[in-house]
């Protein structure tokens, strides 16, 4: 009975011993993962003319070898994974159309859609309240994946412009 005892204890935990070690080696890959992002993203903006018009430009910058989906993207089943923009202030705004580039039809298998690759801008214009000139608040949300077939969790990054 004891050395029963002894073998499910030394079972139990070599057991805990390997589901210790795949959570700790997830979590490490986990944590790399949202740290790196295979995009760099900027915006500048024009300072608003007389009626509060400007227009804002994000550029991104994606990494050799790796995608963002475009808008649109052309397959519904990826419609989730589009690049977007959101554009906010303060204040109300009167007006705001952001206006995507054309991306580069991928064939995946029977399937088709668009991306990004390399350097992509995407502009807005903006219309604001006449005497408003707060900085604008961007949202840009993308997906990316590699030429691998291995995709990174959507991201958004938040920037401030004036």
């Amino acid at each position: 009975m004891a050395r029963q005892l002894f073998s499910w204890r030394l079972a139990g935990a070599a057991l805990l011993a390997a589901v210790a070690a795949v959570l700790a080696a997830g979590t490490a890959v986990d944590a790399g993962s949202k740290n790196k992002s295979e995009v760099k993203i900027t915006a500048t903006a024009t300072k608003p003319d007389a009626e509060g018009r400007q227009t804002v430009t994000v550029t991104m910058l994606i990494n050799k070898g790796w995608y963002a989906y475009a808008n649109p993207v052309g397959f519904e089943d990826l419609k989730n994974a589009e690049t977007t923009v959101k554009i906010a202030a303060k204040n109300k705004l009167e007006d705001v159309k952001v206006t995507y580039p054309t991306g580069k039809l991928k064939l995946d298998g029977k399937d088709k859609y668009w991306i990004y690759q390399d350097k992509v801008s995407i502009t807005a214009g903006v219309r604001r309240a006449k005497d408003d000139t707060g900085p604008l608040n961007l949202t840009v949300s993308y997906m990316t994946c590699n030429v691998k077939g291995f995709c990174l969790p959507p991201e958004k990054v938040k920037l401030t412009v004036p």
